[in-house]
């Protein structure tokens, strides 16, 4: 009796976590879905936004390797500028998002990491916060934490699942709802926008020399 119980609560502790921590679909149309997740011991949900678009890897990581550029896609973002280049895989990236009246400006420097899984081809792009990093300028808000990734899953047949994933803390007295409220259009109109950019030059075109087209 009593290994049955202790099954029995392990068992429903593994479902009231499964249940918290799920994923919720908040928009799925125009090819592009977006969920959200609750985040342990956080106000602000995660984001996930998935799409698949006719491109190579090495155009996309051309996009994002494009910093100057970040405000013609990058939904809501008015500002980036290239900080320091390790080499053509790893970068830190100041950016802005813009915030809606009369909530200020966020800021923060992102390191952005590139890997590839040589067997399967799928590409990672690890994002970290360096809320320490710079200086805070004018009004803008530092925001607190920041981390996620790029994720691009060759299909084939010149097709590139993106998926795109991020959790952040904006700082400052923001109510977690009205954060809340947002993680939809941002991802949504982000991978709209990279879906129509990659197939642009000088994007289309470009090729790494290390990444492995599948």
């Amino acid at each position: 009796m009593k290994l049955y119980r202790t099954a029995c609560t392990i068992f429903f502790t593994f479902i009231i976590c499964i249940q918290v921590h799920a994923w919720e679909t908040v928009k799925n149309s125009g090819g592009i879905k977006v969920s959200v997740q609750v985040v342990e011991n956080s106000d602000i949900k995660e984001f996930m936004a998935v799409t698949v678009t006719e491109s190579s890897l090495s155009a996309i990581l051309a996009l994002l390797d494009d910093t100057e550029g970040y405000t013609g896609w990058n939904y809501r973002c008015s500002e980036a500028k290239l900080l320091h280049k390790k080499n053509d895989y790893e970068r830190i990236t100041y950016m802005v998002t813009v915030s809606p009246w009369p909530v200020a400006d966020r800021d923060i420097a992102v390191r952005s990491v590139v890997s590839q899984d040589r067997k399967t081809g799928v590409v990672t792009v690890k994002l970290s916060g360096l809320p320490g990093y710079i200086a805070v300028k004018g009004e803008r808000v530092r925001m607190v934490s920041l981390s996620g990734y790029w994720r691009l899953v060759p299909l084939g047949n010149g097709k590139v699942r993106i998926i795109y994933r991020l959790h952040s803390d904006p700082g400052g007295s923001v109510p977690g709802s009205i954060v809340n409220s947002s993680l939809v259009d941002i991802p949504y109109n982000t991978l709209w926008n990279m879906r129509n950019f990659v197939k642009n030059e000088p994007y289309r075109t470009a090729r790494y020399s290390d990444i492995i087209e599948k």
